[in-house]
């Protein structure tokens, strides 16, 4: 019996994960899955389905609507910040069109946060396809290869803007629709 347990318990989560649409009832898994999502190893989480926003709503996460002409504009607030690779998430956006940037805006050292994951700086002939707003010091890392099938992998985005406070930046996961 008790191995039926786990495999009908590893089928409903393989289930719900693949489902994309199922939220945790943990701050803890809820967090990771945030976590996951900015790094581009999961699906954004999409408040536009009302069953996600009161989810979110219980565990203390706001939800405010900013879409314009059927846009994807999203902004999540946490009474509790995250605590992402020794940075401080707040506030997470995710805005689409034909592809989307499920993003944080974080408080921390960029830099360092950027060297923890891997990323690198943007290059100069890829600045235009991987510009995000008015930016400076923008870092990147690929999550799969580029190929010809695949020009434009799935990409965690770090960098400033000029509006940016001190010790704030953005990142997050920028996928292209092609």
């Amino acid at each position: 019996m008790r191995t039926q347990n786990i495999l009908l318990c590893g089928y409903l989560l393989i289930f719900n994960l693949v489902g994309g649409s199922v939220i945790a009832k943990t701050n803890t898994v809820l967090s990771n899955q945030f976590k996951a999502a900015l790094l581009c190893k999961a699906e954004p989480i999409d408040a536009r389905d009302s069953g996600i926003t009161t989810q979110l709503n219980k565990q203390k996460i706001t939800v405010k609507k900013l879409e314009k002409d059927g846009l994807i504009d999203l902004e999540y607030r946490f009474t509790k910040p995250l605590q992402i690779a020794n940075t401080s998430v707040s506030v997470v956006r995710y805005q689409g069109d034909s592809g989307s940037y499920f993003f944080a805006i974080a408080k921390g050292d960029m830099a360092r946060f950027a060297k923890s994951i891997g990323a690198k700086p943007v290059p100069v002939q890829l600045k235009e396809t991987l510009s995000w707003g008015d930016n400076i010091n923008q870092y990147y890392q690929y999550t799969t290869d580029v190929t010809a099938d695949n020009p434009y992998p799935d990409t965690i985005l770090i960098g400033r803007d000029k509006t940016s406070k001190q010790g704030e930046f953005y990142f997050g996961c920028l996928r292209f629709d092609y």
